[in-house]
């Protein structure tokens, strides 16, 4: 059995180090032939078209870097930067200490436990859409928010105001997101020994003890892979905001997935300026890729 050869058609590859890589590199070539059509080639074109001006139907001519220029000059590129990072860093912060908080509760036992777990998930299954919708009626001045507020006998709030906008949207994705935290965060309480707990309570630990020294260090993983996994996806949304405030009132909520999309089939209509801003950005969603990858990886 030890002589035995691996035979595949395309011949021997049992026995040198050179044909074992070669039959390796047949499997992994699928997956390079779909990150080239899929991941390189797009974001190469891209890079091409940013350096171009071109209108609809017309040829593309080189402008070398009056895209990038035009850019760096407006204060939109500026306002949807810094409106993405304010709504990704209190969506995501918000969202991580709900989901700790709700899966630290619904670790312990207790009568309706399972219902409640269920339960909790429940805002994480509906699709984006879906709860735009359901904000988007909410927040009308007639609607259920406003309902409750004068019941209580407190003045109705303009949701979709300039002021108000913003935070308006962030409410929604922090419903939208925060079961996902409270699934990673349980699955990681669930994994932690509870020799550890039970032994720092025999040294006298307290609650509060017990949750820094043991909960948060053995968290530590899950912890920082569901914040990473969360801010790219929180940075990238498009559907809540584009279904509720569409940027707006005033670019009060433009984003840099909305941004593109109006540079692109809105107000400019401009494809190579859009592919330009794409450019410009794209360092920010390498920087969350790499990092969760790393963090993935440990």
């Amino acid at each position: 059995m030890e002589d035995k050869k691996l035979f595949f058609f395309f011949g021997d590859f049992s026995m040198s180090k050179t044909t074992r890589s070669l039959y390796n590199w047949i499997y992994v070539l699928p997956t390079l032939v779909l990150i080239i059509f899929i991941f390189i080639i797009p974001i190469a074109y891209n890079i091409w078209l940013s350096f171009q001006e071109k209108t609809i139907g017309g040829e593309a001519v080189f402008a070398g870097l009056k895209n990038y220029q035009r850019l760096l000059a407006s204060s939109m590129f500026y306002k949807s930067v810094g409106n993405s990072l304010l709504y990704t860093f209190i969506s995501v912060t918000s969202k991580a200490l709900i989901g700790l908080g709700v899966a630290l509760l619904l670790n312990k036992k207790f009568w309706g436990r399972g219902f409640l777990r269920g339960f909790s998930i429940l805002p994480w299954a509906f699709p984006s859409f879906v709860v735009a919708v359901l904000f988007w009626f909410n927040y009308d001045y007639r609607g259920t928010f406003n309902t409750i507020f004068k019941m209580l006998g407190l003045q109705p709030v303009h949701w979709m105001s300039y002021e108000n906008a913003m935070w308006s949207v962030i409410l929604i994705n922090i419903w939208h997101g925060w079961p996902f935290f409270f699934m990673g965060y349980l699955a990681g309480l669930q994994a932690i020994p509870t020799d550890l707990y039970e032994a720092a309570e025999i040294d006298g630990a307290n609650v509060y003890q017990k949750f820094i020294h043991i909960t948060v260090p053995q968290l530590k993983q899950v912890l920082l892979t569901v914040m990473l996994l969360s801010t790219m996806w929180t940075l990238g949304e498009f559907t809540q905001i584009y279904m509720t405030t569409g940027g707006g009132p005033v670019d009060a909520t433009l984003t840099i997935p909305m941004a593109t999309y109006k540079i692109a089939f809105l107000t400019e209509i401009n494809f190579p300026l859009a592919a330009a801003y794409t450019i410009l950005v794209l360092p920010i969603y390498l920087f969350l890729i790499y990092f969760t990858l790393k963090q993935m990886g440990e």
